[in-house]
């Protein structure tokens, strides 16, 4: 009876070979062959290049980045490549011959194009492609020949999340300034200290309400790629202790409930508004009935707060909406008015400049930047004014209650109460 060898296909990736003798199918030999290391290049996308003279400046023809162009639009417009993004080119071990290159869309997606050939007939693209490409799982979602290429030759197109690799992490300890200093001096990275803040963004006012002797701790992914550290991933808890009240939250998402930042009771962090529209120096002026205008020299009401920051520094809308007035308006120089519902809007005066796309009738985030700090109007400094209304009148935005997020859905909470518990903060 005959014996045959099958090698999977996998295997073959790796050059492992094999020789089978006669009959008896006895293996003679066994052997690995180690395949040849690919050249890679990383280069990152030029302030002001288009694709086709990005890849141009890698050495490739105008016609070959048009094709590749052409192949990934379906799955991504490579119109929208953004610079200082970072685009990974593979080439074989002689580094003459393109295999594929690789452009990270943000920090969760990216793109991959890879060279590959067809059915010597002509057909359509096959596996045997896929089978060449190391660490490939399934294959890609999109496949596209290339009219004008010989017969040999095609794209194919994929776009995935990043495959980080992740792990736990804890960070923790005591403010003496500020959590961004405190946290960027021990050692930890900037982005999560921006993080930490954004899920508590809505109890504390990390400019104004931050006292020596604060701490926190947070449990938080760790992303890892190609085995070097990238990035922080997501905050699953963390618990911020503010003069003396502590306030805890945990990532949760339930069969009935939204994902989101929820306390051990179940209440959303998540408020309509943020505490503050910007980072800030300092207060110059708060809300008043009575205060003596420093241009027109009189005494009169004072109906939002000014937070006096370096010019240029972007305020945010403190929630969702749609833009009302956005440009010039009187004594408030460059500004923009935001209405979030039949209660609540919201004024930010005395800009520099608005962004692309802030405009009458626009929809804006909780957190979109809607301007940025100057002072225009009338203005002695650069600062934002700000004011919130209420159903058309002024509100002090220090003191108005504004209601919460959607809580936990009451099905849910076993869920949550099994998550809380398997934290220790």
């Amino acid at each position: 009876m005959s014996r045959k060898l099958i090698i999977p296909a996998g295997l073959a990736i790796f050059g492992i070979l094999a020789v089978v003798s006669g009959l008896t199918g006895g293996i003679e030999k066994l052997f690995i062959k180690p395949e040849p290391s690919k050249v890679i290049i990383r280069s990152k996308v030029p302030a002001g290049a288009t694709f086709i003279s990005f890849m141009t400046g890698q050495g490739f023809s105008t016609g070959t980045a048009s094709e590749i162009l052409a192949a990934a639009k379906p799955v991504y417009d490579f119109a929208t490549i953004i610079a200082g993004r970072e685009a990974i080119f593979q080439y074989d071990h002689t580094g003459a011959i393109f295999e594929k290159l690789i452009y990270k869309i943000d920090t969760e997606r990216q793109l991959t194009i890879w060279v590959a050939t067809s059915s010597p007939d002509g057909a359509n693209l096959t596996a045997q492609v896929l089978e060449a490409e190391e660490g490939l799982v399934s294959p890609p979602s999109h496949a596209y020949r290339q009219a004008g290429l010989p017969a040999a030759v095609g794209w194919l197109v994929e776009v995935a999340d990043i495959p980080y690799e992740v792990k736990i992490s804890e960070a923790s300890g005591t403010i003496e300034t500020s959590l961004y200093e405190t946290m960027v001096g021990s050692g930890f990275d900037q982005r999560l200290a921006l993080a930490v803040a954004e899920v508590f963004a809505w109890q504390v006012d990390f400019a104004a309400d931050i006292r020596s002797g604060d701490s926190f701790k947070v449990i938080h992914e760790d992303r890892y790629l190609d085995g070097e550290y990238a990035m922080p991933g997501r905050i699953l808890a963390a618990q911020f202790i503010n003069d003396g009240e502590t306030f805890n939250g945990y990532l949760f998402e339930g069969p009935n409930t939204k994902i989101g930042y929820y306390d051990e009771k179940g209440k959303s962090l998540q408020k309509i508004f943020l505490k503050s529209p910007l980072q800030y120096k300092y207060i110059s002026s708060g809300y008043t009935g009575a205060r003596l205008n420093p241009i027109t020299k009189k005494v009169s009401p004072h109906r939002g707060i000014d937070y006096v920051a370096n010019t240029g520094t972007p305020a945010v809308s403190v929630g969702d909406g749609t833009v009302t007035q956005a440009g010039w308006n009187g004594y408030y120089g460059l500004s923009v008015t935001v209405r979030h519902n039949d209660t609540y809007t919201t004024r930010y005066g005395h800009f520099s400049a608005l962004p692309k796309g802030i405009r009458k009738g626009a929809h804006v985030k909780q957190g979109q930047v809607v301007g940025y700090v100057g002072s225009t109007g009338l203005s002695t400094g650069p600062h934002l004014h700000y004011e919130m209304h209420k159903f058309g009148s002024y509100v002090n935005p220090f003191k108005v209650e504004v209601p919460p997020t959607e809580d936990i859905n009451e099905q849910d909470r076993s869920l949550l109460e099994a998550l809380t518990a398997s934290f220790t903060l």
